[in-house]
């Protein structure tokens, strides 16, 4: 008989292995090709959570302030004892004129050691009940250094450093790590009397009269009376700004504003100085908020005195009074400003999200006079339509770059049909959507 050719067991069981993987590779690659087209054909549903947000109506100008203001003679070599914004009395020392860069040096050591006399006295000022409150005090400090360090408001911190050390300092009294600071205090005091006896009598400069200081180095001055200023018309005024009106404070320590209340006048947009006007054409009864984006960012509640558009420029000029001073402001002469006129607080919901509905419940592709506005939101696994109200007098158009304003669901119905509500799951985008689907 004659043999055959056998083949061997171990090459057969590695064809077998080699078949198997190919086979597995070429069904992983068609799963991973399927998925890919459900992506494109049928993109999955995207959400945001419906958010609270404040939008404020603004009108952005340029202008100058005016305040009632005399000037504080002095020259030279300037230490300063009244801070910008300090309130001073007709006769206050506001600064002293020293005869040397070295008197200057000695009058900032006296400051800061008579500081710290002050701060080991107050330190001394404590009862055992303040325990808990005192851990707290110091927390908080510390936590005020740190948000004025990552917000990079150095000036900031020094305050916050001051109530630190106080709140540490009251602790170690009460726990009775010390027993008080009096050697401290006594070590201290005789460096201050040294100090002063080097530093001698600097020439004072008093204040002119009653009001609050600024120094010529913080601010300066316009090269026109406040009376000049407003008499301008919207042409003038416009030229007036464009000719760097601001002048330095030469010659002077600084300058006094008497009162409280100053003047904005500025210029804006003819469209945004409507925003300025009631409906009865008239500058707005209610109150207004002023700020200086860049300069200061805080809010002052304000009023508006004048406004008067002009059409032939396409500009308005307008006046607002203030009431409210302080350093910062003292230090601004001619600033663009943000007049905030209103603010509108709701709900942030997607423009994209929203769809409109004919009152057969078939969606239109553009938004249409009876057509109903809403979102669809996420409820458990459900795709749910939610009404937002219709742009009208009641309910303005309010946007926030990408996002409109909505109303919340309330159960007053005379004041919103919205059925959106805080924290609901708005669906973006999805394929296809209707209230109920299945999601």
């Amino acid at each position: 008989m004659i043999d055959r050719p056998r083949s061997a067991p171990g090459a057969s069981s590695a064809l077998g292995k080699l078949a198997g993987f190919v086979i597995a590779v070429v069904v992983l690659a068609g799963i991973y090709v399927g998925y890919q087209a459900l992506q494109v054909l049928f993109p999955p549903n995207t959400y945001e959570t419906a958010l609270l947000a404040t939008v404020a109506d603004t009108v952005d100008a340029d202008g100058v302030l005016l305040f009632d203001e005399v000037y504080v003679p002095g020259g030279g070599t300037l230490g300063y004892l009244a801070a910008d914004g300090e309130r001073v009395s007709a006769g206050a020392a506001v600064a002293e004129n020293y005869s040397s860069p070295e008197q200057a040096g000695l009058r900032q050591q006296l400051t800061s050691l008579n500081d710290q006399i002050e701060l080991l006295q107050r330190s001394q000022n404590t009862t055992a009940t303040q325990l808990d409150s005192l851990k707290k005090e110091r927390a908080s400090a510390l936590y005020d250094m740190m948000d004025a360090l990552d917000s990079s408001a150095y000036d900031e911190t020094a305050q916050g450093e001051e109530n630190y050390i106080l709140a540490q300092n009251k602790l170690w009294v009460i726990t009775g790590e010390v027993s008080d600071f009096s050697a401290q205090i006594a070590s201290l005091t005789e460096q201050s009397a040294q100090v002063q006896a080097q530093l001698g009598e600097p020439t004072q400069i008093t204040a002119p009269q009653t009001g609050y200081f600024i120094r010529s180095s913080a601010s300066g001055r316009l090269n026109a009376g406040a009376d000049d200023i407003l008499a301008l018309n919207t042409t003038d005024l416009q030229a007036y700004l464009n000719s760097d009106p601001e002048l330095p404070l030469d010659g002077c320590a600084g300058k006094i504003v008497s009162g409280f209340a100053w003047r904005y006048v500025g210029l804006c947009s003819a469209k945004e100085g409507e925003k300025l006007l009631g409906d009865n054409g008239k500058p707005l009864t209610r109150s207004v908020k002023i700020k200086f984006p860049g300069q200061m960012e805080t809010p002052l509640k304000a009023s508006v005195s004048e406004v008067a558009i002009d059409e032939a420029t396409g500009l308005a000029r307008f006046v607002i009074t203030c009431e409210i001073i302080n350093g910062d402001v003292l230090r601004l002469n001619r600033a663009g400003a943000q007049i905030i006129v209103g603010e509108t607080t709701g709900l942030r919901v997607p423009i994209d999200a929203i769809h409109y509905l004919k009152e057969d419940g078939t969606e239109s592709e553009t938004q249409g006079e009876n057509y109903i506005p809403g979102v669809y939101v996420k409820y458990g696994n459900l795709a749910r339509f939610c009404k937002i109200d219709p742009v009208d007098n009641d309910h303005p158009l309010v946007t926030d770059g990408e996002y409109r304003i909505v109303m919340p669901s309330s159960s007053d119905k005379t004041k919103t049909v919205s059925e959106v509500r805080l924290y609901d799951e708005i669906i973006v985008s999805g394929q296809n959507l209707y209230d109920g689907k299945l999601l």
